[in-house]
This record gives C-alpha cells, sequence and structure tokens, in this order.
C-alpha cells in the first residue's frame, strides 16, 4: 500500500467519524427542540405560554439550544477518544458559559449540559468499542466509564438547589442519575415511549406519556425547591392519576393535561427535572432508531 492510499483511508476514518459527531449533535438539539415544543407540559415553558416560569420564555430557550450548537459533537469525540474526567467536565463548564452569555445569565439548559453531555460521551465509547447503539449499552457505559468519577471526584456546589434538597430532604438529582445509567429511564420511560408511540403513532402524545411518567415517579428537585415534599407528593399522585385514567389514550387527554398545568401554575412547580430527563428519552429513542446497527 502506497502512501497516498493509505493518506486516503485516513482521510476517509475521519471524515466519516466526523459526518458520525455532527449527526449525534443534530440528533441531541434535535431531542431539546422536541422537550421545548410539547405544549401544555404542567408548569413548563412551551411555545404557547411561560408555564411557572416568569424570566424566560420560549425564544429564550431557543437561544440557549442554539448556543448548544457543536458541544454534543464535542462531547462524542471526547468519550470515542478517552479523554480525561477533567476534559469531560471543563468543557460543560465552558457549555454552561456559552449558554449564560445566551439566555442573559438565565439557567435554561443546564441539567441538559450535563445529563446529554455525558449521554455523548458514553456513545463516543460505544463507537470506539463497536459496540451497538442501544440505550442499554449507552448506559451501561456511562455507568462503567464515569460512575466513580461522578461520585468520588465531581465536586459538589454546597449552596446548589439540588445539594439543599440532598441535605433536607435526602432527595438526590442529576449526578446520581447520571452515575447510575438512568435506571428509570431505562426500566420505564423509554419503554413507556416506545409502548405510545407502537400505539398511536404519534410523537407527541408518546412524549406527554413519558413526561408523565418522569412526574409519577421522580423526586423532582425543581418542585421540591418550589414548594416543598408536600407539593412534590401532589404533583405525583395528580401524574399517577392521570396515567391510570388512560392517560394520552383517553379523548380528553389534553384537558386532563391543561388541568393538570393550571395547578402547576398556580401553585408556582416547575417539573424541570423531569423535562431534563424527557429530553434525555427522546434523544435515545432518536439514537436507537438512527443508528440500529454497529458502527
Amino acid at each position: 500500500m502506497n502512501s497516498n492510499t493509505l493518506l486516503d483511508q485516513t482521510n476517509e476514518f475521519v471524515s466519516s467519524k466526523q459526518a458520525i459527531w455532527q449527526q449525534i449533535d443534530e440528533l441531541a438539539l434535535e431531542a431539546l427542540y422536541d422537550e421545548l415544543s410539547l405544549e401544555n407540559k404542567p408548569g413548563l415553558v412551551c411555545p404557547s405560554g411561560n408555564g411557572s416560569h416568569k424570566d424566560m420564555n420560549y425564544h429564550t430557550f431557543i437561544s440557549s439550544i442554539n448556543s448548544l450548537r457543536g458541544y454534543f459533537s464535542t462531547l462524542s469525540q471526547f468519550g470515542y477518544e478517552n479523554r480525561p474526567f477533567d476534559d469531560l467536565k471543563n468543557m460543560g463548564i465552558y457549555q454552561e458559559e456559552k449558554m449564560r452569555e445566551a439566555t442573559n445569565n438565565i439557567n435554561t439548559h443546564k441539567g441538559a449540559i450535563f445529563n446529554l453531555g455525558f449521554v455523548c460521551a458514553a456513545i463516543g465509547r460505544c463507537i470506539q468499542a463497536e459496540i451497538p447503539l442501544t440505550a442499554q449499552n449507552i448506559c451501561e457505559q456511562l455507568v462503567e466509564r464515569w460512575q466513580f468519577d461522578l461520585t468520588n471526584r465531581l465536586e459538589r456546589e454546597p449552596n446548589s438547589h439540588g445539594q439543599q434538597m440532598f441535605r433536607k430532604y435526602g432527595i438526590t438529582g442529576a449526578i446520581e442519575m447520571v452515575s447510575k445509567g438512568f435506571e428509570v429511564i431505562q426500566s420505564k420511560v423509554l419503554p413507556c415511549f416506545y409502548n405510545t408511540v407502537y400505539r398511536t403513532q404519534d410523537f407527541e402524545k408518546a412524549s406527554m406519556q413519558a413526561l408523565m411518567t418522569l412526574i409519577s415517579v421522580l423526586s423532582d428537585t425543581n418542585i421540591v425547591w418550589r414548594g416543598g415534599i408536600k407539593d412534590l407528593e401532589n404533583a405525583q399522585v395528580l401524574a399517577k392519576q392521570f396515567l391510570q385514567e388512560g392517560g394520552v389514550h383517553q379523548l380528553d387527554w389534553r384537558q386532563k393535561v391543561n388541568n393538570i398545568n393550571q395547578y402547576f401554575i398556580r401553585n408556582n412547580l416547575s417539573p424541570g427535572g423531569s423535562a431534563d430527563l424527557l429530553a434525555v428519552t427522546i434523544f435515545l429513542y432518536k439514537v436507537e432508531n438512527e443508528f440500529n446497527y454497529p458502527i
């Protein structure tokens, strides 16, 4: 093999990987946009309203999503290259600064930067190991590669909402969720999403059913921070009742979701943690359906 042939093959390999990183980046951005675009989410920002939020709106989130372009591609490549944990952490910190510049210092996607960033790094690890890109394999890489670092090396901000809720109520947050490989998504939420898509052929219905499933089971620190433990319990009960009555398979499901939304707004509640995990669920769904073969 002459040097020109080797160089061509090397360039082709690099080019193909760059295309994959770009595709992953687009899917992550799409997932965030899909989550944002879901109308009438209880207490959350959507195209037609601000939910329980006075400091942010749909356009704030669009600006934030645009600021994230390229980040998920970078994290995928970092995972593929087996870069040190601190490289991933520092890139996340840098990206959060970019997000805050785009939103006038409003925290719109800190959770997404953390959650989806590590999911993309795990995708990179799967590609490096030539493991099929299934949600299970991706989440296994999270646990295998970064659980120790996330649990033992990542500094907690003592005054963050999450840490205050942990000290007061023992509720864990995003770090534990990622370090354990998104157990609730794997066991409950993604199967729910697939089942609803299969039954209804409706992406909106699947997204809302998944969101209500998350609200029903998640100890959402955002809800507790804005209200308290009793508010979390009430929110979970409302979501469980909606699901037990048939969820999005009811004829009047939109009206019932709207009633829950109005309750959240009246009580200033926002399930931001559930929204973050809905974006992860949608992203994993997209990845599984886009890359349903070993790379």
